[in-house]
């Protein structure tokens, strides 16, 4: 595995720790998926702007995806919860969005979208990603660790084509920060499974694109 050595394919860096222990208690709280991820993924999804150094909600709209990008449940208009107006008000939800826009340079006239996403595991290599080796859609990608409990696997892989073999692979620790050029590089995530069987196993994080 070679690592990819231009830093506009993938940039990486920690949060804050404060912040993120200010944004885990809200994963607690995600409603049931009633899509075709469902059983192993619990999420919600806002999109939204900065204003006055506010997250301001913009109007609800259905998440979907071209089956060209998305072949497990493309075309499908999926329809989440905005994530708590709590977390979009909390130090550190602001902090992860200010780290997003800085890193990528974006102005505050453009919309930013946010999963926020428990992954389970429930049974033995369990998918984080059922879509396999996959880009967004966007400029700018980037996923942010807030917590793992009882996991392993769940590492992040990123490919120069869909056809390569990963260059470049890491845990999602907490408060990791990896910025993906989404129209340059390919990613994908490997298998989770329990430590101990008997207890619940997880991945916590957010999902952050425009």
């Amino acid at each position: 595995m070679t690592a990819l050595n231009n830093q506009n394919l993938l940039q990486l860096r920690f949060v804050n720790q404060a912040h993120i222990e200010a944004v885990k208690p809200s994963f607690a709280n995600l409603p049931a998926n009633p899509y075709a991820d469902g059983a192993f993924r619990k999420r919600r999804y806002s999109v939204i702007k900065v204003q006055n150094d506010e997250l301001v909600l913009q109007a609800a709209k259905a998440f979907v995806q071209d089956d060209s990008i998305n072949t497990f449940q493309g075309n499908v208009e999926r329809t989440y919860e905005n994530l708590e107006p709590s977390l979009l008000a909390s130090n550190g939800m602001k902090s992860i969005v200010n780290e997003f826009r800085a890193i990528t340079g974006i102005s505050e006239e453009r919309d930013i979208e946010i999963h926020q996403f428990r992954m389970l595991a429930i049974e033995s290599n369990t998918p984080p990603a059922p879509e396999g080796i996959h880009q967004d859609g966007f400029d700018h990608v980037c996923i942010c660790g807030v917590s793992h409990e009882n996991l392993e696997g769940g590492e992040l892989l990123v490919y120069e084509n869909k056809q390569a073999e990963p260059c470049f692979k890491m845990e999602i620790k907490d408060g990791m920060f990896a910025l993906i050029n989404d129209r340059e590089v390919w990613h994908n995530a490997t298998p989770m499974n329990k430590i101990d069987a008997s207890k619940a196993g997880y991945l916590d994080c957010f999902v952050l694109t425009a």
